[in-house]
């Protein structure tokens, strides 16, 4: 080796060991900071945390073992940040419910800051947050969130949607994309005022960019630790993909309001966006509430948190549907007793189809579709059950720990509506253990509009077909994928039309 080799070596060695010193002098000032009785939990690597422990793993799985050995509320090192999970129905309750003053606030982080701005409703925190979702839930409600006026809209898509699948004859069919198309319609429909044709190739990207950043930015996402990864060369973390897919949904949305802005009335509330523009011009764009960068959060928020989660519940349902033949076809007989055949069934037959209700929960329970819920912030010391849970770090509701607690449900991983019904055949009060949609402060804002879509889709769908799997010899199975949202892995099955 000459001297010029060694030297360069000797530099490069030098560097490396610098940037080494440097990391675990920064991961040690951080470790001093924490006080010493912080949730237990793993002690993790250097550096990285416990991210090894979670990387392509089952981190459902992780999270059950972690309980069994640490109890309901433990620690991890992400990286530099603390995150902890809190488990089980009392624990979850005092936190987001009793003491949701503390519990209720979003940890922030780059993607809020440099995609949302630290706008919208999702993602922000404080007054600014209370704000805007008091504004965004009641000019939902105004345009029938929660109420049987939104009907009409979600059967007009309903009825576009079976028609796609009538169209396959009964032949193997991945439901997939319709159905993300068919429920992203829906959100549409309200906060631009119209729907898309099925067709429409602007419309699709927008729903397949959606469903990608889903499976992107999971739990373990790289961006949440260590948001420098974006400067790295190529994209080993996705968190390039990440971020231009969020800048292409954003310019979508944008165009939109920029639309509405050139042709709102002086008095025609039209849309979600409208009601947005409307107040804009009364407060001026100076107000943070009304501003422009506000209502494309907002909507942006609306379209993430309202489609793939929905479409990801009735592919789950399809899914319970055939593998469960015997309790398909109870549902279909309570649909013909109760409503027939001549007509779609509307919300009016919901009292009187009580197994349909049961059969949904228990969907929602074993789908246990956001098992994670969105992660919350701790803006302070928080004192918690003996323990202190730093300031500034990640708040984990872990919602399958409910999902899967066999001291609620009894054999938890057998599928039976039945578990929610008492002797005499109508709810018994269980299905308000099923956490589908988060608790607290943070409750899902589209609650009302989830299960009516879900009540809806399926009653229809069942009542018109019977869903039988691809082929005799090709299995399905229950194998999920984990990214925001807990989805069934692609399958295709067959719609044979019955009325």
């Amino acid at each position: 080796m000459d001297i010029l080799d060694f030297s360069s070596l000797l530099t490069f060695n030098t560097v490396t060991v610098a940037i080494v010193v440097v990391l675990l002098i920064l991961l040690v000032s951080q470790l001093l900071q924490w006080p010493a009785n912080l949730p237990p939990g793993p002690t993790g690597y250097p550096v990285v945390g416990c991210i090894p422990l979670l990387r392509n793993r089952n981190i459902l799985e992780v999270f059950r073992k972690f309980r069994a050995q640490y109890g309901d509320v433990f620690s991890l090192k992400i990286g530099p940040n603390l995150t902890v999970v809190i488990n089980g129905t009392d624990a979850l309750k005092e936190a987001f419910v009793k003491r949701g003053d503390e519990f209720s606030d979003r940890p922030g982080g780059f993607l809020s800051k440099n995609i949302f701005k630290n706008r919208g409703i999702g993602g922000t925190s404080g007054e600014h947050w209370k704000h805007t979702r008091t504004f965004s839930l009641s000019t939902l409600r105004n345009l029938g969130f929660g109420r049987r006026s939104l009907e009409s809209r979600v059967q007009e898509e309903i009825a576009a949607y079976l028609d796609v699948i009538e169209k396959q004859n009964g032949k193997p069919y991945d439901m997939k994309e319709m159905t993300v198309l068919a429920i992203s319609n829906i959100i549409c429909s309200i906060t631009f005022g119209n729907r898309f044709e099925y067709t429409d190739a602007k419309f699709k990207r927008l729903t397949s960019l959606i469903a990608e950043n889903f499976r992107l930015n999971s739990v373990g996402s790289a961006v949440r630790s260590f948001p420098w990864v974006i400067y790295l060369p190529g994209d080993f973390f996705n968190v390039k993909k990440l971020v231009q897919n969020f800048t292409d949904i954003k310019d979508f949305v944008a165009e939109q309001i920029d639309e509405h802005r050139n042709t709102i009335g002086e008095d025609c509330q039209r849309d979600f966006i409208d009601a947005f523009l409307i107040q804009q011009k009364k407060h001026g764009e100076g107000d943070p509430i009304y501003d422009d960068m506000n209502v494309t959060a907002s909507v942006m928020n609306l379209f993430i948190a309202g489609t793939d989660t929905t479409a990801t519940s009735i592919r789950w349902a399809i899914l319970y549907l055939i593998l469960n033949k015997p309790i398909q076809d109870k549902l279909r007989k309570e649909i013909v007793r109760v409503v027939g055949t001549s007509r779609l069934p509307s919300l009016a037959d919901k009292p009187e189809m009580p197994y349909f209700e049961a059969f949904i929960t228990e969907v929602l329970r074993m789908g246990d579709i956001a098992p994670l819920s969105v992660p919350h912030g701790a803006k302070k010391d928080i004192r918690f059950r003996g323990m202190v849970i730093p300031k500034g770090s990640t708040l984990i509701p872990n919602l399958d720990s409910v999902m899967t607690d066999p001291e609620l449900f009894e054999n938890p991983d057998k599928f039976q509506p039945e578990r929610f019904l008492g002797k005499d055949g109508k709810l018994n009060g269980k299905e308000r253990d099923v956490l589908a949609f988060s608790l607290g402060r943070r409750v899902c804002l589209g609650e009302s509009l989830a299960r009516m879509e879900l009540f809806l889709f399926m009653t229809s769908l069942v009542q018109r077909f019977e869903f039988l799997p691809e082929s005799t010899d090709k299995l399905l199975s229950f194998d999920a994928t984990l990214g925001v949202t807990r989805a069934s892995k692609d399958y295709s099955c067959r719609a044979v039309k019955l009325v």
